[in-house]
């Protein structure tokens, strides 16, 4: 049998109608919102099983993949974030590229030129690499359905989109779709509610409500898009913040810094506790003046 973990991303997603389109996507799926990346854990596969990662941080499964291979699993990966160490039993394809991601890997990996790859770049925030803006809608909607607490926040459940995209082959084809409209209409109201945030103290402050968990990754990139960075967008948790940067390069390092991840120009803290923020801010203003 084959099991599958993705991201429930545009990235992840888009990886996925690749490589269903080729191959199919038949066997158990692995995944959820976009934070929801330690998915490892929920695999259980049988002797002779394979197991297909696509979009996910070897960093951050990294004790669970080895261990997965290690019992005999075969494991292929596509990702474009922190790796971590090597392991010598996965099968890799890793590129951390500031200008790729794992849709593109996928692309390159099956061979097949593949309008999702180009959609899966706008979802990223990497629409200056795409040679086809007119998907830059769709990529942001896909990224944007995947944020959230949880699934209840999330207008379709990740593995039901990306699967209505699989249904419509083509981009094309999925932007007449009912579900297509759903998440337009969703995203336009709460991205209404985000244009009344501004910076203050060097960072963006969302409340901990529905509309600003689902909006901040598309407002973080479209932030991204008008000045180098980095950009820091916090959701307040009474406690502590669930941190959404972006920037040019360094932005998975920096994250990690502060016990988050990400990749070169993406990243994220899930809990950082009030009181480093200002160390946090200390870190960004001085990449912000280098």
């Amino acid at each position: 049998m084959r099991w599958f973990a993705y991201n429930g991303d545009a990235d992840g997603i888009c990886s996925m109608v690749q490589w269903g389109l080729v191959h199919g996507v038949e066997g158990k799926r692995i995944t959820g919102v976009k934070r929801d990346i330690v998915l490892l854990d929920r695999i259980h596969p049988s002797d002779d099983d394979e197991v297909i990662v696509m979009d996910i941080s070897l960093a951050r499964n990294h004790s669970m993949a080895q261990k997965l291979a290690q019992d005999g699993a075969d494991i292929t990966w596509f990702d474009h974030h922190l790796a971590g160490d090597k392991i010598e039993l996965i099968n890799a394809y890793i590129d951390t590229a500031d200008n790729v991601c794992t849709a593109r890997i996928v692309e390159q990996y099956l061979g097949v030129e593949s309008s999702w790859a180009q959609v899966a770049l706008h979802g990223d925030g990497l629409s200056k690499h795409s040679s086809n803006p007119e998907y830059k809608e769709l990529g942001e909607l896909l990224n944007y359905n995947g944020y959230g607490a949880d699934l209840t926040d999330l207008h379709f459940h990740p593995d039901d989109l990306m699967m209505l995209c699989l249904e419509s082959k083509t981009p094309e084809q999925f932007m007449q779709s009912p579900a297509f409209a759903k998440l337009k209409q969703g995203f336009d109201s709460d991205i209404s509610n985000a244009d009344s945030i501004i910076e203050q103290d060097g960072f963006f402050l969302l409340p901990n409500e529905a509309w600003a968990r689902r909006v901040v990754g598309v407002m973080a990139h479209r932030i991204n898009e008008k000045t180098a960075g980095p950009h820091v967008i916090a959701i307040d948790k009474v406690t502590t913040f669930q941190i959404s940067m972006r920037g040019q390069t360094g932005i998975g390092e920096l994250c990690a810094m502060f016990g988050g991840g990400g990749r070169a120009t993406a990243g994220g803290i899930d809990n950082l506790p009030k009181e480093e923020i200002t160390a946090l801010m200390n870190e960004v203003n001085s990449r912000r003046s280098a």
